[in-house]
């Protein structure tokens, strides 16, 4: 059988020009290990990584619990799931009164479309500044 390094080659689609290529084999709080157990500060940090760190226990029990209920249902206001109302409550808590309310989406790329729809709907404005040649998401509207 090929390598990994050749499969990743072969089959997953590269984003760049020229891929780091470490073999990632596990990761704990902001640093990720290789295959060689060489340690890396990780600046990039993936999904779901970004502000927590990667395997906190308190997220690691957190999502257990969660799966132990359902996975993935709805993220678009249609159905009332506890968790979500409850974070949505938290953040009203903590902002001012008009902005009492909560988009809850399921991905940065939706999260950055919502803004765009909610500033052009609420400015009546059609252009949009954004910075040039920065990450926004992977869709067209990002």
């Amino acid at each position: 059988m090929a390598s990994l390094a050749s499969l990743f080659k072969d089959f997953q689609a590269q984003t760049t020009p020229y891929p780091m290529g470490l073999e990632i084999v596990r990761a704990k709080g902001c640093y990720l290990y290789d295959s060689n157990n060489k340690k890396y500060l990780d600046l990039v940090a993936g999904v779901s990584a970004c502000s927590l760190g990667h395997r906190h226990p308190k997220v690691v029990r957190a999502i257990k619990r969660q799966l132990g209920k359902y996975l993935h249902v709805m993220v678009y206001g249609e159905f009332i799931q506890k968790e979500p109302v409850l974070l949505a409550k938290l953040l009203a808590d903590h902002l001012p009164q008009h902005l009492n309310t909560t988009y809850l989406t399921n991905s940065g790329t939706e999260a950055i479309e919502g803004a765009l729809k909610l500033a052009k709907r609420v400015t009546g404005r059609a252009e949009i500044i954004a910075a040039k040649k920065a990450y926004h998401g992977n869709t067209m509207g990002a």
